[in-house]
């Protein structure tokens, strides 16, 4: 009979519905300490849902985790907190935060962490998305205070995951070309396997890497070290998977 031995902190997860990598990733790259937990939602960015409707939904799923025990909440809806903005996203986070009694965070409020943490101010953008998903990405960075250079932008619907981490690579480096001055790479999407081309990017291009998975993970196991303990759970060393972002 298998053994289930109480983790020494729990990350809860308000995943978009459709999102079939975060929890793999997660899952894979956590360390031994961290006990995920799950919720879905429809996130509904690009105007398929109005805000109020998104707030409550997010809302009742932040109910259900904090109902598991949850010690932190990782809101992992990109597209629909850059649509907000930095402001809303934070208005909506305090909200979240006072009705659950449990600290909460986003996948976006992480990436702009990430990017302070490494002392970067200026990027380049590779996103899975089309111009529109750029256009509202650009805005939300610029208003929390990152400068955007050269961009990437696929356009790919619903492929994203058939893309290959080799492929992300290249379009990092298309991204740098692209722009001027960039100190670091944003591979945005969590939805995508850009997080398994991190370590060959920030080889090839000698630039620090985030992604959405990579930074909301860091941001979470950040938060939650008190009781996972040394080097964010891991012990001696993380995963040099994850790049220069989990070597700080």
């Amino acid at each position: 009979m298998a053994v289930i031995n109480a983790p020494a902190a729990r990350l809860g997860i308000i995943l978009s519905s459709g999102n079939r990598t975060l929890e793999p990733y997660f899952r894979a790259l956590a360390p031994a300490g961290l006990g995920i937990h799950v919720t879905r939602m429809r996130m509904g960015s690009g105007g398929k849902r109005n805000q109020d409707d998104i707030a409550g939904a997010a809302q009742a799923c932040a109910e259900l985790l904090a109902d598991a025990g949850v010690d932190a909440i990782d809101l992992q809806g990109t597209g629909i907190m850059m649509e907000r903005g930095p402001k809303g996203e934070a208005e909506l986070v305090k909200t979240l935060s006072e009705a659950t009694a449990t600290p909460v965070y986003t996948a976006t409020q992480s990436v702009v962490e990430a990017f302070g943490a490494l002392g970067i101010n200026r990027i380049a953008v590779v996103n899975p998305g089309d111009d529109a998903a750029v256009t509202r990405e650009r805005a939300y960075l610029e208003a929390a205070g990152i400068t955007v250079g050269g961009i990437v932008a696929r356009d790919l619907g619903d492929a994203t995951f058939e893309v290959t981490p080799e492929r992300w690579a290249a379009d990092a480096a298309r991204a740098l070309a692209a722009g001027t001055s960039a100190e670091g790479i944003f591979l945005s999407g969590s939805h995508t396997r850009m997080v398994e081309a991190i370590a060959e990017v920030e080889r090839a291009t000698g630039k620090p890497v985030v992604t959405s998975i990579q930074a909301a993970l860091w941001a979470g196991l950040r938060r939650l070290s008190p009781k996972l303990g040394p080097r964010l759970g891991y012990g001696t060393t993380a995963p040099a998977d994850l790049g220069r972002l989990f070597a700080l």
